[in-house]
């Protein structure tokens, strides 16, 4: 993906930073209740960005971004971003701030009460932009390279009294699981293709358990070793 014009020619104010986002192809599971009314391929589907752990105001982050649909296969969907890039001006002294938080990605569906999308997959990248001291020209100063997290749970998300009971016993099950000498152990959740994952690992942060998903990788290698697996649970 290149860099398009804008954030390269706009002035910086002084005491601010540019940061450029780009994102990768949006790898994600989806749900249909009426496939026979409704496609994936005719549905509008935009993208929203967050930033929870960052104490900052980014306007971008605001908006929805409509995605484009590419395909479908092996259950799972893909879809584009449909600009080159997104950035924004911060405070210089907010840069190391943006750097080490972690963005939430949420798929909306212009046919929400009928379609679902679950990102499963989504690597991104911050580049800090900077004007050169001397000639004045918009520079990069650093790259960083993302993957996509689950988003954490923010009391907005609705879930039933079954569905917190069933998280609570796989929770439970897992962390007797842990091996006392590792301090965790892998793990398998059923997370209702990611809808519930943000409702466990939360649970799982209050009760002092740091639960992650495995890279597809990770997942095969594993499965080739006999593991049926999907997370690991670790003591903080």
């Amino acid at each position: 993906m290149t860099i398009e014009k804008e954030p390269l020619t706009t002035p910086i104010a002084e005491g601010r930073a540019r940061i450029l986002l780009k994102l990768g192809i949006i790898e994600c599971e989806t749900e249909n209740n009426a496939p026979d009314f409704i496609t994936i391929e005719n549905d509008k589907v935009y993208l929203k960005i967050d930033m929870p752990d960052a104490d900052i105001r980014i306007d971008e982050f605001e908006k929805e971004y409509p995605v484009t649909f590419l395909r479908s296969n092996d259950g799972k969907t893909f879809f584009e971003f449909d600009g080159e890039s997104i950035w924004f001006d911060i405070n210089i002294d907010q840069v190391k701030d943006v750097w080490v938080a972690d963005l939430s990605f949420r798929l909306l569906s212009n046919n929400s009460r009928y379609l679902a999308y679950y990102i499963k997959k989504l690597d991104h990248q911050f580049e800090w932009l900077q004007p050169d001291m001397k000639s004045g020209e918009i520079k990069s100063m650093s790259i960083t390279t993302k993957k996509f997290k689950p988003p954490k749970i923010t009391g907005k998300e609705v879930f039933s009294a079954t569905e917190v009971l069933r998280c609570a016993d796989m929770v439970s099950r897992s962390i007797k699981k842990i091996d006392l000498r590792v301090g965790g152990a892998y793990v398998k959740f059923n997370t209702d293709k990611g809808r519930l994952e943000p409702l466990i690992i939360g649970m799982a942060d209050r009760l002092g358990y740091k639960i992650e998903a495995l890279s597809p990788a990770d997942i095969m290698n594993l499965e080739s070793q006999g593991q049926n697996v999907s997370h690991s649970i670790f003591l903080k």
